[in-house]
């Protein structure tokens, strides 16, 4: 647990009556999170707090965080309900204002985030049917967002979770989600408006750190996070073409021509030229030669799964000759002993 600072929220202390603070997990440009339980169920579940805290106090920094919080609020209650199963956005349970403070309450995912499946924390790359795996379940999360027009806009490792219960991915912090308007915007000038730049350099496209992002710069983003996950080499240490700007990197990993097409266009530095969703992606992504892959079972791999399978059909085939073997020998064990010949009985 980090140091306690002087300005951060105490464990112990209860938020909107029933929320228990327990520790601290970090900040942002926004806010502060923190691990709370709610007193007010039997077992006491396990929350996440974001406490809105701007670390500028300009006004147009305070108003466009207000805004993000906003959001963020709307964004998960409008994604997190029932109706989606299983669950890949966590769900909202509280937005809330206290002595004019604000905050939100949600959902805990069980797990872990993608920064222990792929390297540099994980020092093994991922094989090809594995990162293309990952690619579909990181895309199938997002095509949520994508066809209600949500571009989440924060996509990598640390904001993707691998749920413990059934190991689905789960994506978190929307804290820099935008709703694609029906109706273009324009400022006094005519011009057409942008949004505030937000996003984690390396995984954030040019058009989004410009402040225009789109449904495709989540694109860019997964697919940024799928070559870290094959050449082991995080974002800002891929070299750029110097006169197209395209990230060089298939010198660093052994990909099959179409994942490395595929992979190309997803991170296209023009986003004309990328996929213009995440279903569109996956349309990409399904058809492909490169097999699906289950994932990790208790610890054994899947490729070591079939010869476990082969192992264990060949010691039922044997056992059943042995028995079929010992059956047969018990039946007929008398056509092979010695006939005894039989005991003539005295007479008195």
């Amino acid at each position: 647990m980090p140091p306690v600072h002087p300005l951060y929220m105490i464990a112990g202390q209860i938020l909107g009556g029933h929320y228990q603070v327990e520790k601290f997990l970090g900040k942002g440009g926004f806010g502060e999170t923190y691990l709370a339980r709610d007193t007010h169920l039997p077992d006491r579940p396990y929350r996440i707090v974001k406490k809105l805290k701007p670390q500028s106090t300009e006004p147009f920094v305070l108003q466009a965080a207000k805004d993000l919080f906003e959001r963020e609020a709307q964004v998960l209650y409008k994604l997190g309900e029932p109706s989606e199963v299983p669950r890949q956005i966590p769900k909202l349970f509280a937005h809330f204002e206290e002595n004019q403070e604000f905050y939100l309450v949600q959902e805990y995912i069980e797990g872990h985030d993608l920064t222990e499946e792929i390297p540099p924390q994980n020092r093994n790359k991922l094989s090809e049917p594995e990162a293309t795996q990952l690619l579909r379940e990181i895309l199938e999360a997002l095509e949520i967002l994508h066809q209600k027009d949500i571009i989440h806009r924060d996509i990598k490792p640390a904001n993707i979770r691998r749920r413990k219960s059934d190991g689905k991915i789960v994506l978190i912090d929307f804290g820099a989600v935008k709703q694609i308007a029906t109706k273009p915007t324009t400022s006094q000038q005519g011009t057409t408006s942008f949004t505030l730049p937000i996003g984690t350099p390396g995984y954030m496209p040019d058009e989004q750190g410009k402040g225009y992002p789109n449904l495709s710069s989540d694109i860019y983003a997964v697919g940024m996070l799928a070559i870290q996950a094959l050449t082991g080499l995080p974002p800002h240490q891929l070299p750029r073409d110097p006169n197209s700007l395209e990230i060089i990197w298939q010198n660093q990993a052994s990909v099959s021509a179409e994942l490395a097409a595929i992979l190309n266009k997803m991170v296209a530095y023009n986003s004309a030229n990328r996929y213009k969703n995440a279903p569109e992606a996956l349309s990409a992504i399904n058809p492909t030669i490169i097999p699906t892959i289950k994932p990790i079972i208790n610890g054994v791999n899947p490729p070591n799964l079939l010869g476990i399978y082969l192992s264990v059909f060949i010691t039922i085939i044997i056992g059943i000759i042995l028995g079929l073997f010992l059956a047969y020998f018990t039946v007929n064990i008398n056509r092979y002993l010695p006939s005894t010949p039989a005991i003539p009985s005295e007479k008195k």
